[in-house]
């Protein structure tokens, strides 16, 4: 590993991943759908969504296993051919590899032998050394090398659709965010603050209405930010711990300032129904995104150095992010008359607001503006990359690689997020099209053509990462709530646009 970090550091990792803009859209759909039905439903998502985390957890190691061993009979070949050269017939073979004893000795079979004389320079050197550990999270495995190792041809150009959707569909939503969010915090807080009207205006004495401005600061944006995606970028351990710390503090204020102001007998409070089934799909798109973290796993958590009982810490994260869901949403709902589609703007200043709370709910506007761009050119960059894979050969010209790609990974998703007016709608679109691939299905077909095709050599190795949802019925009705997500929320969206 070229960096390793402790089981904190990976577990802040996770609850980055989880904890973005997604989250704070959840409130305006909880008020729709009810707070007992959302409570549920978020309840049931998040557990769904531990579930394929543990899916994947458990198809990389079985992934490792079949590379490793692969490794092992590839060297056993090779072997068998230096054996049979005269200049190395001779040579004495007498240190045995521990996994290749287990794997490979029989009475046709010669065993795996590590040759002290082998040159330094031979291709045997990427081979694993004498003690090989099949069962690790050690060796970082990217969810792509998994569907190629596990899964059909056609699952690849699946899953690759799949995440270059849902990275570009990102995208848009970061850009919609900051837009939204750099217009709240300009604009005179005095005039209507209806950011779903583009004809009001962003300053009195000025002709710029909100949307005008709104597409100047994703120029801006792109000007600042874009030129990274040219480059390569790595998110470091100091500024997700930075980050974590700016979220912990920006959802525990939130939080604060909506319970003061539901104690407040002279605040107008807000209401919502106990349930409200015909609001459910647009709950259930949303919450799809907030709890997405799946493509990212592998680079999250193989660094980290113990990983002893990783699955049980991962889930005590989940349990947190639960907890901060449901306080956000509910203290919300019912503090605030209307509740914005982008909840930070909720806390965009009035007349009325105290110079000390005017200042706080500055930063809380500023709150997507600073989490997202510590993560928006890592994200550009994945998309890039993954555009990349999709569509140029690999002796395309260095234009298309460095200009073109890189361009299109980023002025596509903000065409869409200047057009798409509602950021609830571009959530939903995101999740049922492409996030319901990478957090449902990928991981459930993975998990079952894993446990199909576990090497029997490993098979009765106890597997210290194995999910604990091991019966084959997991995944299947993970495959069926993936079909109903899908068409619920492809109806949903239908009847919409019909009515």
């Amino acid at each position: 590993m070229s960096s390793q970090y402790s089981t904190p550091i990976g577990l802040v990792f996770v609850f980055n991943l989880i904890i973005g803009p997604g989250s704070l859209t959840l409130p305006a759909v909880v008020r729709e759908t009810g707070w007992l039905l959302s409570g549920l439903v978020i309840a049931l998502m998040a557990f769904i969504s531990y579930i394929t985390f543990s899916f994947i957890i458990e198809a990389i190691t079985i992934t490792n296993s079949i590379t490793q061993l692969r490794k092992l009979q590839m060297m056993k070949s090779v072997t068998r051919v230096l054996k049979s050269l005269p200049q190395v017939s001779s040579v004495n073979y007498d240190r045995i590899s521990n996994a290749s004893t287990d794997s490979y000795n029989s009475e046709n079979e010669s065993p795996i032998f590590d040759n002290p004389v082998l040159p330094t320079s031979s291709s045997l050197m990427d081979f694993p050394p004498e003690s090989v550990e099949l069962l690790s999270l050690d060796n970082r495995i990217e969810l792509g090398e998994m569907v190629t190792v596990l899964l059909p041809p056609f699952a690849k150009v699946f899953f690759f659709f799949s995440i270059s959707g849902y990275l570009f569909g990102d995208l848009s939503i970061y850009y919609k965010a900051i837009g939204q969010s750099l217009v709240d915090f300009t604009c005179d807080y005095k005039l209507n603050n209806n950011s779903a009207n583009k004809s009001n205006l962003c300053w009195e004495d000025s002709s710029y209405t909100k949307h005008e401005i709104y597409l100047s600061y994703l120029l801006l944006y792109i000007l600042i930010i874009g030129p990274f995606t040219f480059f390569n970028a790595q998110k470091t351990k100091y500024l997700q711990v930075v980050s974590f710390f700016i979220r912990i503090i920006a959802f525990t204020t939130m939080i604060g300032l909506a319970s003061i102001r539901l104690l407040s007998p002279t605040q107008k409070h807000g209401h919502t129904p106990t349930a409200n089934f015909i609001a459910m799909p647009q709950l259930i798109g949303a919450t799809v995104y907030a709890f997405m973290c799946h493509h990212s796993i592998p680079s999250v958590i193989s660094p980290i150095k113990n990983k002893n009982k990783i699955l049980l810490k991962v889930a005590a994260i989940f349990l947190l992010v639960f907890t901060l869901l449901m306080c956000l949403c509910m203290t919300g709902v019912f503090a605030f008359p209307k509740v914005n589609e982008l909840y930070t703007i909720n806390f965009t200043p009035t007349q009325d607001t105290g110079s000390f709370y005017r200042l706080i709910d500055l930063i809380l506007i500023l709150f997507p503006v600073l989490t997202i761009s510590i993560s928006f050119p890592v994200i550009a960059i994945t998309l890039r990359n993954n555009l990349q894979v999709l569509f140029l050969p690999s002796d395309a010209h260095w234009a298309w690689k460095r200009i073109f790609i890189p361009l299109f990974s980023l002025i596509t998703p903000v065409l869409l997020a200047a057009f798409v007016s509602r950021l609830e709608v571009l959530v939903s679109i995101v999740a049922v099209y492409a996030g319901t691939g990478i957090q449902y299905a990928t991981p459930a077909l993975l998990v079952m053509a894993a446990r199909a095709e576990i090497p029997q050599q490993v098979a009765a190795i106890k597997n210290d990462y194995c999910s604990p949802f091991k019966s084959k019925y997991w995944p299947i009705c993970i495959l069926i709530w993936t079909v109903i997500c899908v068409v619920v929320l492809t109806i949903s969206l239908i009847s919409k646009e019909l009515n």
